[in-house]
């Protein structure tokens, strides 16, 4: 029985081969992102070490535990007194780091250009260098790990508070040489401290004095006065690095260091109330806060956390395409073996009749499948390696940096491939399998003889019981109040039992659907068509399970087109409805903490007060993820100047009033508003970084939160408490009547220094976004066309299984007169009938999920149901034409086929 199984599929190849490609491509996709997660993982790991260096011991503020570090406070300057010159410390580096900044060039034409072409990448400021006079000890480029490769450090020239001042500064490798910064050229520096010019005086590499390993952040490198004014962080630093002398007891060190600063901070408590007001003003943020000491280890594990965050994004996208592939692949294995083992009935008989047990035909048939997801495996594992590094090539080159070395090969990736590849393969297989023990000896005596297929009253029953459980769990996750992990479990599960009963019923339907989608083909042609609608309708549940891969595709890009034309919608909706500003100046980049310097803001606000002919106002937005504690949870808060808001923007304010909220008055979107019991008039304390407490009084609870989230301050309050979260956004109102090309052209005399800013009116702004979120609805459809693939492949093996067990009918067929076109045309739109049969079923389930979806998600997200009706008949006729695809070489193979060897085939 072994040597007859590795027989069978030998003799097989061909019937098998695209079952393989479908396993291939399954594991491919699916050990590819475990394959590039591993490498980004490693690499970023690696940034992680070489961010600490040589670093023993780490001073800042603390923070509480699942707070944003980007929301942790500075220190003042002063702190590195008390830390320097602790025993067993060998040298201190104290840095200052400074987010979006940004240096200018300009291009061959003559535009002002701004650097940071990398998507999004991080765009930061450091200090580099010892001040004159400063003892750091004998730390060096170890302690910065900025190591100089031409020209040379930046040393202080003067304050930038004079305009008059000319500033050096150094860049990174990779930033000097692809925008064409020279060494010896004055260039301006766009940062949170306001755009200021510098001289450039060298160049280096981070992490490294043979590459850069920056992974396609932009640096910039200032001297340390320098680096605290374009921070506006004068007198600040956000860390202290330590270094401690070789068999210094780090324990004992740490707790000296952490006794130093805690009696330092309760001194500093006990005479703050003393303290002239001003003083007290200048000081209040540090009042509440506590400092601690870590050891490299700790930095480098929160380090380490902060990119996997961003790296399980990844690996989570790419594996749930990965798992769409593989079920998708399932489907077709289990089709490819019934039909396969249907065909081999009398052969299976007959070694039943020699003596074969059923328990020995059910095991050949299994080892089938095991031997095909094997093969299948190993070149699926073979071409997600590939696959990986060739995605490593395109990041590389599309400016995310240098990632040296090979991509890992861990062994959880060999076996999660191997059990995903043989298992999915052999559970496929399992039904057809226990299916053969069935089959009697005197079977071998009949022809035309098959399985009996399981009774369509079970199938029914079993099919209705899990499409109600879907239907149920689908209900659940959109009605009830759950966590948002248990919603998606609930909408996820619900889909798949959905599915997985809709499949189990639709044979019940693939008579009267076959006979309506092959009612235009039998009126035109004729003969062909009658015959390709019959043979569609003959076998229900082959015609459903043919098409169950190209249903699944199909339901899923059509959720995905359903949402997001709805997400679509709801933004441009309340564009259109809700925002009154005439012209937008933002941050075009997607990382949540790029912004710009507050002085654009300033000038285009006294532009207003200037010039109220062009510019009736101008309304600043700044925002902080996780910057705030409401009620022991941490929320992401926004601020706007509240006395012009209404003017500037609808947010359907339904208790209260967002003007003269003023400093003390916050706006509570409806729903945390309804959660937290809170009406107009109540206070509600919020707990800003550092530990510092502010009571803010509701002044209106509003229904909109699309523009500004769930809690709105006054910018007062971020000057007060978070006084370096970036200015992200402003808008700009025009008087009524005002020359709009005027009043734009003020608005951009002042926004062209800032070329890293986009500026764009409510119309720009609405095709701009819509394309961003088309190019997102692009790119899902694009991995989603992989299940779509697979479908394709699955059509095309059943239509060539098909072929080959009807050899003698279309043997005869030809006898009695069939022309080889007719024939062709007969399979092509036999396969046709199938594609859309799966078309129809795929848009429709794709649809109902997509509205599940959508009453799932909060309003905050989408509010506005909108189905693409254009888009869900092109996917049809998409199906349509890849069933048209699948049939060609089908359909070729049984126009050549010899007619007489073919009537006399068994």
């Amino acid at each position: 029985m072994l040597r007859l199984t590795f027989r069978n599929i030998s003799r097989r190849k061909l019937r098998f081969a695209l079952t393989t490609l479908a396993v291939v491509l399954g594991v491919a996709f699916l050990s590819t992102s475990f394959f590039l997660t591993d490498r980004l993982r490693d690499s970023f790991d690696e940034l992680a070490t070489d961010i600490s260096g040589e670093i023993d011991l780490v001073v800042r503020t603390s923070i509480d535990e699942g707070a944003e570090r980007i929301n942790r406070l500075p220190f003042p300057e002063e702190v590195l007194g008390l830390v320097k010159d602790v025993p067993g410390t060998r040298s201190v580096w104290p840095q200052i780091q400074a987010w979006n900044v940004v240096p200018l060039f300009t291009d061959e034409s003559g535009e002002l250009k701004a650097i940071g072409t990398n998507g999004g990448a991080p765009q930061f400021g450091f200090n580099y260098g010892v001040p004159e006079g400063a003892d750091y000890g004998d730390a060096g480029e170890e302690a910065s790990q900025i190591f100089l490769t031409d020209g040379r450090a930046p040393v202080r020239t003067g304050s930038l508070l004079d305009p008059d001042t000319v500033g050096e500064f150094m860049l990174d490798n990779m930033t000097a040489d692809e925008f064409g910064f020279e060494i010896g050229e004055t260039y301006t520096v766009s940062a949170p401290g306001g755009n200021r010019r510098f001289v450039l005086v060298g160049t280096a590499n981070f992490g490294s004095p043979d590459e850069n390993k920056n992974l396609g952040a932009n640096l910039s490198l200032f001297d340390e006065e320098t680096t605290q004014e374009i921070a506006n962080k004068v007198g600040l630093y956000d860390e202290i690095s330590i270094f401690l002398e070789e068999g210094a007891d780090e324990a004992a060190v740490m707790a000296d260091i952490q006794g130093r600063l805690d009696r330092a901070t309760v001194e500093f408590r006990s005479i703050f109330s003393s303290l002239p007001d001003e003083q007290q003003q200048l000081l209040a943020a540090f009042a509440d806060t506590e400092l601690e000491v870590v050891t490299a280890a700790t930095k480098i594990a929160e380090d380490q956390s902060d990119f996997d965050q961003f790296i399980n994004i990844i690996s989570s996208v790419l594996l749930g395409f990965a798992v769409i592939a593989v079920v998708v692949s399932a489907f077709i294995i289990n089709n490819t073996f019934a039909i396969v083992i249907g065909q081999r009935v009398r052969e299976l008989a007959l070694l039943r009749a020699l003596g074969a047990t059923g328990r020995q035909i059910s095991r050949s048939v299994r080892l089938e499948a095991i031997v095909i997801g094997v093969v299948a495996t190993a070149l699926g594992l073979l071409a997600g390696y590939l696959l990986s590094t060739l995605l490593v090539w395109v990041l590389v080159n599309i400016g995310f940096g240098e990632l040296p070395g090979s991509i890992p090969i861990r062994t959880r990736t060999i076996v999660v491939g191997v059990v995903v590849g043989v298992g999915a393969t052999l559970l496929s297989a399992i039904g057809p399998s226990r299916r053969v023990r069935r089959i009697p000896p005197v079977a071998a005596l009949r022809d035309g003889v098959r399985l009996t297929p399981t009774g369509l009253r079970r199938r029914l029953l079993v099919g209705g019981g899990v499409t109600v459980a879907g239907g149920c769990a689908l209900a659940l996750g959109m009605t009830v109040e759950m966590p948002t992990r248990s919603v998606l479990f609930a909408i996820g599960g619900g889909a798949l039992a959905a599915f997985i009963g809709v499949y189990l019923l639709s044979p019940s339907i693939t008579r009267p659907v076959s006979t309506i989608l092959g009612w235009p083909i039998r009126k035109i042609y004729r003969v062909p068509g009658r015959l390709a609608t019959e043979n569609a309708r003959r076998s229900p549940r082959r015609t459903a399970a043919t098409a169950a891969a190209l249903t699944i595709g199909l339901a899923l890009v059509s959720l995905a087109a359903v949402v997001s034309d709805s997400v679509k919608s709801t933004f441009l909706n309340t564009l259109e409805e809700s925002v009154e500003a005439d012209l937008f100046a933002y941050s075009g980049t997607f990382n949540p903490q790029a912004g710009f310097s507050k002085d654009l803001g300033y000038d285009l606000q006294n532009l207003a007060a200037e010039r109220p002919d062009l510019v009736e106002s101008a309304m600043t937005m700044r925002w902080t993820l996780g910057g705030v504690k409401v009620e022991g949870e941490f929320k992401d808060l926004v601020a706007a100047e509240l006395e012009i808001l209404e003017r500037h923007m609808d947010i359907q304010v339904i208790e209260g009033t967002e003007f003269g909220a003023g400093r003390d008055g916050i706006l509570i979107h409806v729903d945390p508003a309804a959660d937290l019991g809170l009406e107009i008039g109540d206070e509600i304390p919020l707990e800003f970084p550092g530990g510092r407490t502010r009571e803010l009084t509701v002044a209106a609870i509003f229904q909109d939160s699309t523009l500004l989230g769930n809690w709105v301050v006054d910018v007062s309050v971020f000057d007060s408490y978070l006084a370096n979260a970036p200015l992200a956004w402003i808008s700009v109102l025009f008087p009524d009547g005002a020359d709009i090309d005027a009043s734009r052209a003020a608005v951009e005399a002042y926004t062209d220094a800032y070329p890293q800013v986009t500026v764009e009116d409510r119309s720009e702004l609405r095709a701009a976004q819509e394309k961003q979120l088309d190019q997102l609805l692009s790119i899902i459809q694009v991995f989603l066309g992989l299940s779509l693939l697979i479908a394709v492949l699955g059509i095309t093996n059943t239509m060539a299984l098909s072929v080959y067990e009807r050899t003698r009918e279309l043997g005869l067929l030809r006898a009695i007169g069939m022309t080889r076109r007719q024939l062709r045309r007969m399979v092509r739109w036999e396969a046709v009938i199938i594609a859309l049969f799966g078309g129809l079923l795929g848009v429709a389930m794709g649809v109902i999920f997509g509205l599940a979806a959508i009453a799932a998600l909060p309003e905050t997200f989408v509010d506005v149901v909108s189905i693409p009706y254009v888009s869900m008949l092109s996917y049809l006729l998409v199906s349509g034409v890849f069933g048209m695809l699948a049939a060609i070489l089908p359909a070729r193979r049984a126009s050549r086929l010899n007619v007489l060897d073919a009537v006399s085939h068994e």
